[in-house]
């Protein structure tokens, strides 16, 4: 496979580099002015579709033979990227995005849209940004040689070196889950360290647990504490147990660190690490420590 790339060595030479996508912004490509005449790779175009998308009627498939002819890779800068849209127009939904050196499988015939299928996204993309035919064997072994220059997994390249497509849905999460870290680092660098927290709370044990209470000293009920605890670090939680639910942002129970507020069915508490939480227990125990899992945890909670 290797020596291919040195049957298209001048070729490859005018090929750009695998470049890595680092989150900044990007332009797409299909929406600036037209970059370079079409490549066709496989299908020499005889009669132009239309800017509708119209079926090129007449092509001629290549006869060179290659494992990666029915594929395409994406021939766009550092910094850009490639819609797949829903129809083969620019006025058209975008339903995918494909990064520099992403990889397509073709699914017809290459005209002024070429209709592709990539990371389960199927759409239309220009075609004069995809490099095709033998354009698109040559990236592929160049890509695959790179890889196996890196030391990585090139037995399967298109499970292990090729890149795809990100669909609309996906972009959507990955955002939502970066919003979410954001403001979780946010509220961690404006609050106090959770261990003063517990540090605090366990100021109060034994004192009584009261109904309704708030006060730390002469009695207070599971929220009720924790609301008091948090007061004195200038944060505002809500009242009721099941309204502390929602405070803050979520962990998991692997992620829980000291001041974490673990929520269960009308009960709250102050996580202290190691399995334990300092609590409002009940009028008989007052307040005091418990396990962290004696019963099912709905949700936790982090304040600071």
């Amino acid at each position: 496979m290797y020596s291919k790339s040195l049957k298209y060595g001048l070729l490859a030479a005018a090929l750009t580099g695998t470049v890595f996508w680092t989150g900044e912004q990007a332009f797409a490509a299909d929406t600036e002015e037209k970059l370079a005449e079409p490549t066709t790779g496989s299908a020499r175009i005889l009669n132009d579709g239309d800017s509708s998308g119209q079926v090129i009627e007449e092509y001629v498939i290549s006869t060179e033979e290659g494992e990666y002819l029915d594929m395409g890779f994406t021939n766009v800068d550092e910094g850009s990227f490639l819609y797949i849209r829903s129809e083969a127009t620019r006025e058209s939904e975008w339903v995918g995005k494909l990064y520099p050196d992403c990889a397509v499988h073709l699914q017809g015939a290459v005209g002024e849209w070429t209709p592709v299928e990539s990371g389960g996204v199927t759409g239309y993309v220009k075609s004069e940004f995809l490099f095709t035919g033998n354009a698109a064997q040559v990236k592929a072994e160049e890509l695959i040689c790179e890889a196996a220059a890196r030391g990585e997994e090139v037995a399967k390249p298109e499970e292990t070196v090729f890149t795809y497509a990100q669909s609309k849905e996906a972009e959507a999460a990955a955002i939502a889950e970066a919003q979410a870290a954001a403001q979780a680092a946010a509220i961690q660098a404006q609050l106090p360290a959770g261990q003063a927290v517990v540090d605090f709370a366990c100021q109060f044990i034994g004192n009584p647990y009261v109904w309704g209470g708030t006060s730390l000293t002469n009695g207070a009920d599971c929220s009720g504490f924790v609301q008091a605890v948090y007061a004195n670090f200038g944060i505002s939680m809500p009242r009721t147990s099941s309204q502390m639910r929602s405070a803050g942002v979520e962990v998991s129970f692997e992620q829980a660190i000291p001041g974490d507020v673990f929520c269960y069915e009308g009960h709250v508490g102050i996580y202290m690490g190691n399995g334990k939480i300092v609590n409002a227990i009940d009028e008989s125990h007052g307040i005091g420590i418990s396990s962290a899992t004696y019963t099912n945890i709905i949700t936790i909670r982090r304040l600071v």
